[in-house]
């Protein structure tokens, strides 16, 4: 690939505004942003990385591009608990029906949920919509769950955190149906999908290689390496220095030595660590 527009920017700011009375308008203190080129980078990369546990590390060789992770990444399972509407003719009365979820991570757990049922809803199917539709509803269980139904089945989904990763299989859910309005109790509820935890280290676009596939030649200098952390937090260090992240180097000189040719190791300092990695270099 061919690079042109090679840049960063530079510049920290403030608006100042008067706080005394009978005093107006205000004004910009500081460095105003402006633009560093890099005429000559012929080489760049950006990657991202997922680490998804503490003390987990990416482990960037710089002037390539390659980035490893410290483990084996493992996407991780939704756990799914399902629970099965016992109603031959439906509801067969109005009323409410209170669900009871219990779970590890829910609030208030175990968390009863009352749910108006009608004689509409006249087949057990239609009363799992309904109930999965109330489960839905409740603010506590939307944050960790996502109800469903399928016939007279009511699916409960545990949903990803934050960042995206699966949590281990909870062995305290459970959807408890209570007796009443037509339906025939059924205090415990079956773990239809296990739940596996994301685990290990993710990295996207780590392979050295640009876009159309072609291994990108070495640096021989860096122009600018930038990490930002879109969530948790990380450090990172080349064995000389240390970096507190994010952080942005940039030389429009250009960059040699430790900083070039050490590997740069970034560390999770918490669970859900997010980060990327943008490079700007050139090859001679």
């Amino acid at each position: 690939m061919a690079i042109t527009s090679a840049q960063t920017y530079n510049g920290t700011s403030f608006i100042a505004t008067p706080a005394s009375t009978l005093t107006r308008g205000s004004l910009t203190v500081g460095v105003t942003a402006t633009q560093e080129l890099f005429t000559t980078a012929d080489i760049g990369y950006a990657i991202s990385a997922r680490l998804t546990t503490a003390s987990t590390t990416a482990t960037l060789d710089v002037q390539t591009g390659v980035c490893t992770g410290s483990a084996a990444f493992v996407a991780g399972v939704a756990q799914v608990e399902t629970a099965t509407v016992v109603a031959a003719t439906g509801a067969t009365s109005n009323g409410n029906c209170i669900v009871t979820v219990t779970g590890s991570t829910l609030t208030g757990s175990p968390l009863a949920v009352t749910i108006p049922l009608t004689t509409a809803s006249n087949t057990a199917t239609l009363v799992a919509s309904a109930l999965a539709a109330g489960l839905n509803a409740n603010a506590a269980i939307a944050a960790k769950y996502s109800a469903a139904s399928s016939g007279a089945i009511i699916l409960l989904t545990v949903k990803a955190d934050a960042n995206g990763n699966f949590l281990a299989n909870d062995g305290t859910l459970n959807i408890a149906i209570p007796g009443g309005l037509g339906i025939t109790a059924a205090a415990t509820s079956t773990d239809t999908t296990a739940g596996v935890a994301s685990s290990g280290v993710q990295v996207l676009d780590g392979d050295g290689k640009d876009f159309e596939g072609l291994t990108l030649p070495s640096m021989a200098r860096i122009y600018a390496l930038e990490i930002n952390v879109t969530s948790g937090s990380a450090s990172a260090s080349n064995g000389t220095q240390v970096f507190t992240l994010p952080c942005k180097i940039w030389n429009t000189s250009g960059i040699t030595g430790s900083m070039l040719t050490s590997d740069l190791v970034i560390t999770a300092a918490s669970a859900g660590t997010n980060l990327t990695i943008t490079a700007l270099g050139k090859s001679s």
